[in-house]
């Protein structure tokens, strides 16, 4: 025989069914949303890592012109010049305008 609920017996097994899908829909939800969370962190850090890549990559380039191998003209402009030589003429010159003065 089986037994026969009542209106209300009915009613409190639906909404224990019910509470028990909204229990699952509820934790679903949350583990969707925690998913989230940590793909919006991993793509922070592929940017940021995408970011110094970058600022590597351009140091890198500015450094590799620097460190190129400069044309001839350039490194004559570049040197010190050397000590003035005197010549015989200008010492004759000095040594003539010492002795009128």
């Amino acid at each position: 025989m089986s037994k026969v609920l009542t209106p209300l017996q009915v009613e409190l097994a639906s909404a224990r069914q019910s509470l028990s899908f909204y229990k699952s829909e509820v934790q679903y939800l949350a583990a969707k949303v925690k998913l989230e969370r940590i793909d919006a962190k991993l793509a922070k850090a592929d940017a940021r890592r995408a970011r110094r890549d970058a600022a590597i990559a351009k140091a890198q380039a500015r450094l590799d012109r620097l460190m190129a191998p400069v044309g001839t003209k350039a490194i004559k402009a570049n040197k010190k010049p050397s000590r003035a030589k005197t010549t015989k003429f200008a010492s004759v010159v000095t040594e003539l305008s010492t002795a009128t003065a």
